[in-house]
């Protein structure tokens, strides 16, 4: 079976200057000091998704909003250098970018993080070849991506609430293909008490619905196609979580058009989110389809079908 390895991903959103401290054995309290091990510098929000998307071979561009500022125009030599086109990201006169201090302890992170909203929206993109867009998408959603789902192109959306559910984030999500959110998130949204009961009333508004479930693995929920299934979690021992969601979705996205069924792209997603959570560096180095394939002897049974697509 032959597959695109190199879909054109469009990815939309706010990008951010991560500094990352990993390698902490316990979050420090007000008026603790905790040493960690490593500590990198690495862009952020949506530009982990682009760049995890990218080394994995999609032909990605990035939609975000720039400013005038050292970090954005590093930022832009940056992304660049890494084969992200960034035709379709304006710059924008006095603004800068958002910086976000993380702080990884295991399965766990905790992040400080200095923004100003953008001073205009993001433009309309041109979709033209566009195979898959990948959002963190605004409330109210911007109404070319709903007429991008409406025309055929896929439509993969996430939007945390860390802060508070924002009303209208289910009509945001509604008019999109795909909806990302974590357990927490979909049982809130709902009123469900479980994950996949989650997932199933979620689907009844979006036709493909993804539960990430930490630990416990990954709901999936086609309308479509009466797919409903539950991929366990990756063992692997946690290092460093932050962008591991971002990576995820590249890995949902970079596969999402192949014909194989709703659990062995959860199985590729679940993957590669792993592999990033299982690096010191995390998302600030690229993960290749060679890293992915390096994984199956580790379960065999699972991801005994990547060979043949990517070998």
């Amino acid at each position: 079976m032959s597959v695109n390895r190199h879909p054109r991903l469009l990815t939309a959103g706010i990008t951010f200057r991560d500094l990352v401290i990993s390698g902490i054995d316990e979050l420090p309290g007000l008026g603790e000091e905790r040493y960690g091990t490593d500590f990198v510098t690495t862009w952020g929000g949506v530009a982990n998704t682009a760049r995890i998307g990218a080394s994995l071979g999609a032909r990605v561009q990035l939609l975000t909003g720039l400013g005038d500022d050292p970090n954005s125009e590093m930022c832009r030599r940056e992304l660049t250098e890494w084969g992200i086109d960034l035709t379709p990201s304006p710059i924008n006169p006095g603004w800068t970018l958002p910086v976000t201090m993380s702080q990884a302890c295991g399965t766990e992170r905790a992040m400080t993080t200095v923004e100003t909203a953008l001073p205009a929206p993001l433009p309309a993109p041109n979709l033209d070849g566009v195979d898959v867009i990948v959002t963190h998408v605004s409330v109210p959603a911007d109404a070319w991506l709903h007429d991008a789902a409406d025309a055929g192109i896929p439509v993969i959306a996430d939007h945390g609430f860390e802060e508070g559910y924002e009303p209208g984030l289910l009509d945001a999500v509604s008019g999109c293909t795909c909806y990302t959110p974590n357990a927490a998130e979909a049982m809130h949204l709902t009123g469900a008490d479980d994950p996949v009961r989650a997932a199933r009333a979620l689907a009844e508004r979006v036709p493909v619905v993804v539960v990430t479930c930490g630990g416990d693995g990954i709901v999936g929920v086609d309308s479509r196609t009466g797919e409903e299934v539950h991929v366990p979690a990756v063992n692997i021992n946690p290092v460093n979580t932050t962008g591991a969601g971002d990576a995820a979705l590249a890995g949902l996205a970079w596969c999402w058009g192949w014909q194989v069924p709703l659990a062995r792209k959860l199985d590729v997603a679940a993957l590669v989110g792993a592999i990033v959570t299982s690096r010191v560096h995390g998302t600030a180095g690229p993960l290749t389809p060679e890293d992915v394939l390096a994984w199956v002897p580790r379960a065999p049974e699972r991801l005994g079908f990547l060979p043949e697509l990517l070998g």
